[in-house]
């Protein structure tokens, strides 16, 4: 038993001097792990779908026809009424960039019934840069005048979509002396298609229209009148400010054409008028018909 128990220790013993004399093994060699990529900055700016559920609950401008002083709704998921019993109701808007800031921004149509009656009315809510606000700061600001109008037995906007700098709206008007005679469901004959950007002239965002010529982007109505007045000697702009961009110089022959009362457009003491340019003044009667909508809007004084 003594003997065996020699062995043993004898047997431990070598196998602690032969570890004490082995090599000390080599360190593990670190796992490789790859690169961490540099987390993006969290974006300041609101979504498209963000400013679309904002505005459902947000105080809007209407103001009617287009060209009226407007009223003030406080809409409530995307509804309101008025004193008169009036309804309103939000759609879905169009995103794009309107005013080149990097920003989405909407246009969205928001809708009056009133019994029979039916305006609808199309704005542009421009999207705000919401750094550091607090989390009840507002995500848009609407711009004041309506782009486009669609109305019972009259104008109808068919489709509005994203441009490069703004929108692109595909309508038919309701043109006064070609049209009074037709009825109401067959719709107007004024085919139009009219590119809008929205612009900053002197604190203030105006819609200005770049396609099919340079004028107006708001609602433009038509002239009672048939024939314009011809003239040179104006010096028309784009929007009420004096600093507004040129979209008629002196010089230049136009047909001017009066239009109806828009206190919207008119408070400042800026005449709003029809205009043709001279190119479309001598079409023939077949080019007149390519091209039914020939009058634009500017402003003047």
């Amino acid at each position: 038993m003594m003997r065996r128990s020699l062995a043993v220790s004898a047997v431990l013993l070598a196998g602690l001097v032969l570890g004490a004399c082995a090599a000390p093994s080599a360190p593990a060699e670190p796992s490789a792990t790859p690169e961490t990529a540099e987390a993006a900055p969290e974006s300041s700016a609101p979504t498209g779908e963000d400013i679309q559920e904002w505005v459902a609950n947000a105080e809007w401008s209407f103001a009617p026809d287009g060209l009226l002083e407007p009223l003030t709704l406080s809409f409530a998921e995307g509804m309101a009424s008025d004193d008169l019993m009036r309804t309103y109701e939000i759609g879905d808007g169009v995103e794009s960039d309107a005013n080149d800031d990097g920003i989405p921004d909407l246009a969205i149509p928001v809708s009056q019934t009133d019994g029979n009656g039916y305006l609808e009315l199309w704005y542009v809510w421009l999207g705000r840069d919401v750094a550091g606000a607090s989390d009840d700061a507002a995500l848009a600001d609407q711009v004041t005048y309506p782009i486009a109008r669609t109305t019972r037995c009259g104008d109808v906007v068919h489709e509005v979509t994203p441009t490069d700098s703004g929108f692109s709206i595909d309508q038919t008007l309701w043109m006064p002396h070609t049209d009074q005679d037709r009825d109401c469901s067959g719709g107007g004959t004024g085919d139009q298609i009219r590119d809008i950007t929205v612009t900053m002239i002197a604190d203030t965002a105006y819609p200005i229209q770049v396609a099919p010529i340079e004028a107006w982007g708001g609602v433009c109505p038509r002239s009672d009148w048939l024939d314009g007045i011809p003239d040179n000697a104006v010096d028309g702009r784009a929007a009420p400010p004096s600093s507004a961009p040129s979209v008629i110089s002196v010089g230049e022959n136009v047909a001017l054409y009066e239009l109806p009362d828009a206190p919207l457009l008119t408070a400042d003491g800026a005449r709003f008028f029809g205009f043709q340019p001279e190119e479309l003044m001598g079409d023939s009667q077949e080019e007149a018909g390519a091209t039914p909508v020939r009058m634009h809007c500017a402003f003047a004084g």
